[in-house]
C-alpha cells in the first residue's frame, strides 16, 4: 500500500512543478572543439541496455574507445513481451529533464506496461499497465522531471490477424494521466481540445509549465498551459522554414521557443531499425518567432537545448548554435555507435 505521507508529499510537489516547473540552467558549452567537457550522452546499445557516456572520461593512459561508457539500465526484460517491443521501445523511450529518470512501454501488446527506471540505481518500477498509447502522445515528461503525461487510450481493437493472437491497434482517444517516479499517479489536469500528438513541455517566463503539440493532421502547432487550455495556434503554413511535407515533432527547446520537426518521414528517419512509430531525430530546426529554419539544410536535430541542438549523422555528433554555429564535434563510442535513440544533457542542466 502507498504511504499516504510520502503520496500526499508528491502530489504537493507536483502542483508546485505545474507552477514553478524550472528552467533548465544556462549550459557553458565547452569551446575546444569536441564536446568533451559538454556533457553527457545517454543510447542504447545492442545488449539491449542503456548506456550513460561521458566524452571528458579519462582513458587511464590507454586509448579505450569505450572510456566514460557505462550501463545504467538494463531493458532486456523488455524483449520478453510480444509484438514488435523494438519499434515501441524506440518511440517511447525518454529521459527526463533532470536526469534522474528513464520512461519507455515494454512490449507491444495488451499486456504491455509503462515503466520507470532509476539512472542512478538501476531500479526498474511498474508504472500502470496498458492501455497506453505509444504513438500518439507518446509519454512526455515535466520540465522538472517530477512527472510524466501519458494517454489512457484503448488502443488494442479485437480483430486480429489470422494466427495471431494479439488485435490489431486502432485510432481512438481518452483522457490523460500524470505519473510520477517518485509519488505514483497524480490527479488528472490536462484535457486536450483539440487533440493531437507529440507533446513536448517546456518552462515559460513566468515559470510555469507549458507545452507544444500538434494537430492529428499536423497542420497546426498548439501553444498550452498546464491545463491544456490553448494559449497560441500556430498554423504551419505561416513558418516560412518548414517543408509542405512536415509530419512529425521531435522536440521542443526548454523555453518554448525553437521545435525540432521532421520532413517527409521514411525510413531513413530512423537512426537503425528501419521505420518506427515516430521519428528518432528531426530534419530541421524552427524557430518559431521569426517561422525561419535555423542551421545548415541538412542538419538533423535529436535534442534542444538553451544554446543549441544536437545534430547526428551515424556515429557523428555536432552541436550546433541556434545562430548556426557549430560549437563542438565528436563521434560516439563503439558500444552506442549505431544506438536508435540519443540524449544529451549538458554540463549544468
Amino acid at each position: 500500500m502507498d504511504d499516504p505521507h510520502r503520496t500526499g508529499n508528491g502530489r504537493k510537489h507536483f502542483a508546485i512543478a505545474l507552477v514553478l516547473a524550472g528552467v533548465l540552467a544556462a549550459c557553458d558549452l565547452d569551446a575546444s572543439g569536441d564536446g568533451a567537457d559538454a556533457g553527457v550522452f545517454y543510447a542504447l546499445g545492442d545488449d539491449h541496455r542503456l548506456y550513460r557516456w561521458d566524452p571528458g572520461a579519462e582513458a587511464d593512459g590507454t586509448e579505450d574507445e569505450s572510456a566514460g561508457v557505462e550501463p545504467v539500465l538494463d531493458l532486456s526484460g523488455v524483449w520478453d513481451g510480444e509484438g514488435d517491443v523494438g519499434t515501441v521501445l524506440r518511440a517511447s523511450l525518454s529521459i527526463d529533464p533532470s536526469g534522474r529518470h528513464a520512461a519507455w512501454v515494454a512490449g507491444a501488446s495488451p499486456g504491455a506496461s509503462l515503466m520507470f527506471g532509476d539512472l542512478e540505481t538501476g531500479e526498474i518500477t511498474t508504472a500502470v499497465q496498458y492501455p497506453v498509447d505509444h504513438a500518439c502522445i507518446d509519454p512526455a515528461w515535466l520540465p522538472d522531471g517530477s512527472a510524466i503525461l501519458a494517454h489512457r487510450a484503448p488502443v488494442w481493437g479485437t480483430e486480429t490477424a489470422a494466427g495471431d493472437e494479439i488485435p490489431f491497434p486502432v485510432t481512438t482517444w481518452g483522457a490523460t494521466e500524470w505519473h510520477s517516479p517518485d509519488a505514483g499517479q497524480l490527479p488528472t489536469t490536462v484535457d486536450l481540445d483539440p487533440h493531437g500528438c507529440r507533446m513536448r513541455w517546456y518552462t515559460a517566463e513566468d515559470g510555469s509549465a507549458q507545452a507544444i503539440y500538434h494537430d492529428l493532421a499536423f497542420n497546426y502547432l498548439y501553444r498550452v498551459d498546464a491545463n491544456g487550455d490553448v494559449l497560441q495556434t500556430i498554423p504551419l503554413s505561416s513558418l516560412a522554414g518548414a517543408r509542405t511535407l512536415t509530419i512529425g515533432l521531435v522536440g521542443v527547446d526548454p523555453t518554448g521557443r525553437y521545435v525540432c520537426v521532421v520532413d517527409g518521414y521514411t525510413p531513413d528517419s530512423a537512426a537503425k531499425g528501419g521505420f518506427t512509430i515516430r521519428a528518432e531525430s528531426g530534419t530541421r530546426v524552427l524557430d518559431l518567432d521569426s517561422g525561419e529554419a535555423v542551421g545548415p539544410d541538412e542538419a538533423r536535430c535529436t535534442t534542444l537545448h538553451e544554446d543549441g541542438f544536437v545534430s547526428r549523422s551515424d556515429a557523428s555528433v555536432a552541436f550546433i548554435g541556434y545562430d548556426g554555429d557549430n560549437r563542438w564535434t565528436t563521434e560516439l563510442p563503439e558500444p552506442i555507435a549505431e544506438s536508435p535513440v540519443l540524449y544529451f544533457f549538458p554540463d549544468g542542466s
